[in-house]
């Protein structure tokens, strides 16, 4: 018996050292000889460096104010042939999707139409260095990452919006759990306005990567992916991540936290949960964001269409309790059947699609553009603007060809009133898919495969094919019941129209998306610019009316949380922040101030704060002498605003490390820990195995 244990503390120890050196950074992370090598030599942990992925990375860029992203979720080449077939006929055109990136079809602007790679660096957060177990606790891969030719829509999402390739169910960060800068962040601090824009649930992947960043992409809520009737967060999130145990939170409440100036889609449901943690513990998430000053419409339509700018009120409209219902009714896959040519499907308008009320794709893409357009950063200093045609993706996976049609078709009218209704010399309008997908367009009903026959434009009989499911599942009338026909890994249609245009044609990257969207926008794109935007962090000790103590951070936009550090005059630790994963920690209030509670401070008494941003390494630190007890009324050495203290990055502040905040030291500190433990279990397997002989 007690051979085994010393041999369960041995494992035990090593396990730890496992998660200990993918935790501290990609230097430690070691290439196993399957899957993790690229044909071109890189290694997975060079292709998970920040931009390492690019393909035209020696492509300057040409400024433009504003940029408009439409991501067609799941539009591969075939999604767009079927849609064109079925609504135009094989000779048509549309008006939006074939008009972006074609020359000379917008009145000769920059025009450019290429390709671009969308590979992923891991199925799943198994292949990452922050996985977990069912019960939200940490289960780190001791080697991260693994080439992986299908993505999803978290980690392709990632790749535009941070210019990072991570795995699959990642959002904006790294296969190490690092979080990544995004777009929004990024445009925050450069002080554009910014909306977001989907016909999905917004916490789904695609309008998440510009708001959010987390290591499971269905940590939809402080309750996880729930109406709020249930509580599924350790299923569903990195225990770590949630605020209750010192994380950023869930997608919903970061979403909060970034403010982007508009954000409308699906999802209401998510925030009828219940905050577990934080200041708003307590209140509905819906409730929180009325509280921060958020205009807010649940699910009504004529109220989304009445919005209009309000200064410091951005706009929170979500029309759904859940994805958007589709255009056109469902239409079902099955087998070979010569009855099907016979009489092929004709697709019959959804009543309950919400265009007949006035929130279209293209309705609600008109109204982000009105909001952003006048809202004086917008005017000043431009926008970015994502909209996202989510349903062609969703049901694709349901093999409905009618469902994915008619919202190609929806996706195809947003982009058509946008080319309209943009000035294309100041804007630069990409369209653009995060994956490819299952169906093809064939002459005849495949034998192995599961297929729709539709009568087209033309008159004619059209075949779509859906053959990627693992599984079969079908309904008592022989229809496809699974909703897991899979993405497919071919490269993906980018199409530009504005200044930069060109930088699309030919062969690229996803992540190259990132640097031509970053890059015309004149943002940070290097991790030194990026870090740089730290260079300014400001800490304020503030003692408010009630006598409680708060730290207002401010300048920390290199960064998308903070650790804090309070000691007292002895150097005891007072309070701090947890650092145990790269998602512990305070969530950064892109280009706003981010408090800290100081709930431990005691009246006049000394302290020390320190107060370190997790991706640049800035710090800044501030020496506090709290107010003596009965001074609340005349707050002695405070001004006017209840300051006692204050502190800023120093111009020698640290720099940042491959694990954030850590640096070079806080490396060198972790390689010495593992040793330490790596001696201690070496120990402890000889202890045993000398037991084992002597028994």
């Amino acid at each position: 018996m007690g051979n085994h244990k010393a041999l369960t503390s041995a494992v035990a120890a090593i396990a730890s050292i496992a998660t200990l050196g993918a935790l501290a950074a990609p230097a430690f992370a070691v290439d196993a000889a399957n899957g993790t090598y690229s044909p071109n030599g890189k290694s997975v942990a060079e292709l998970a460096k920040h931009g390492a992925a690019q393909r035209i990375a020696a492509i300057g860029n040409k400024s433009a104010k504003n940029v408009v992203l439409f991501i067609g979720d799941g539009m591969g080449d075939s999604e767009i042939t079927v849609a064109r077939d079925y609504l135009k006929g094989a000779n048509g055109h549309f008006d939006g999707l074939d008009a972006v990136g074609q020359p000379g079809a917008l009145d000769d602007v920059q025009a450019g139409t290429g390709q671009y790679t969308t590979f992923s660096l891991g199925d799943g957060s198994k292949d990452s260095a922050v996985g977990k177990d069912g019960a939200g606790k940490l289960v780190a891969n001791p080697n991260p990452g693994k080439l992986t030719p299908v993505t999803d829509s978290s980690a392709s999402g990632s790749a535009w919006a941070t210019g990072t390739k991570t795995y699959n169910n990642a959002v904006d960060v790294d296969i190490y759990g690092n979080p990544q800068l995004n777009l929004f962040e990024l445009a925050k601090a450069a002080g554009k306005a910014t909306g977001n824009v989907s016909t999905a649930e917004i916490q789904d992947a695609t309008p998440a990567v510009l708001e959010s960043h987390s290591t499971e992409r269905a940590c939809y809520g402080p309750q996880g992916k729930t109406d709020g009737t249930s509580n599924n967060a350790s299923k569903q999130c990195l225990a770590n991540q949630l605020k209750e145990n010192g994380g950023i939170g869930s997608i919903s409440e970061q979403l909060l936290d970034t403010r982007a100036d508009v954000t409308i889609g699906g999802g209401s449901k998510y925030f009828r949960q219940t905050v577990q943690g934080g200041e708003y513990k307590g209140k509905t998430v819906w409730e929180q964001a009325k509280d921060m000053g958020f205009q807010t419409v649940e699910n009504d339509p004529a109220a989304m269409n009445a919005l209009q700018y309000k200064d410091g009120q951005p706009v929170l409209a979500l029309m759904s309790d859940g994805n958007m219902p589709t255009k056109f009714n469902p239409s079902k896959a099955t087998a070979k059947d010569p009855a099907k040519d016979a009489n092929p499907t004709v697709c019959t308008p959804n009543d309950a699609w919400l265009g007949n009320r006035g929130a279209s794709l293209k309705d609600m893409t008109k109204k982000a553009l009105d909001l952003l357009n006048a809202n004086p950063n917008g005017q000043k200093n431009g926008f970015l603007l994502q909209v996202e045609g989510a349903s062609i993706d969703k049901q694709d996976h349901n093999a409905n060809a009618c469902g994915q049609i008619g919202e190609t078709d929806d996706f195809d009218q947003a982009i058509a009133y946008a080319i309209k209704n943009v000035d294309l010399t100041n804007t630069l309008v990409i369209v653009t898919a995060d994956h490819a997908h299952t169906s093809q367009v064939l002459n005849a009903q495949p034998a192995y495969a599961l297929s729709t026959v539709l009568k087209s434009a033309d008159g004619n009989n059209m075949v779509v094919s859906y053959g990627t499911a693992q599984e079969a599942s079908t309904d008592a009338e022989g229809g496809y019941n699974g909703g897991d026909m899979e993405h497919t890994g071919t490269q993906l249609r980018i199409a530009a129209s504005g200044p930069g245009a060109q930088r699309v044609i030919g062969l690229t990257d996803q992540t190259d998306n990132f640097y031509t969207i970053a890059g015309t926008l004149g943002l940070a794109t290097s991790p030194d610019e990026q870090n740089a935007l730290s260079k300014d962090g400001t800490v304020k000790v503030a003692r408010t009316q009630a006598g409680k103590y708060v730290a207002n951070v401010d300048g920390f936009n290199g960064d998308a949380l903070l650790s804090y550090e309070l000691k007292d005059k002895n150097g005891a630790v007072v309070s701090k922040s947890d650092s145990s994963t790269p998602l512990s920690g305070v969530r950064v209030k892109p280009a706003q101030t981010t408090s800290i509670a100081l709930d431990k401070m005691s009246e006049g008494a000394e302290y020390t704060l320190t107060v370190t941003g997790r991706q640049s390494g800035k710090v800044a630190t501030v020496a506090i002498q709290a107010p003596a007890a009965g001074s609340a009324d005349k707050k002695p050495g405070a001004d006017k605003n209840g300051v006692i203290a204050s502190g800023k990055v120093p111009n020698d502040s640290a720099v940042s490390g491959p694990f954030g905040a850590l640096g070079a030291t806080g490396t060198a500190v972790m390689a010495i820990a593992i040793a330490a433990v790596m001696l201690v279990a070496i120990a402890m397997l000889i202890k045993a195995a000398r037991n084992a002989r002597n028994n």
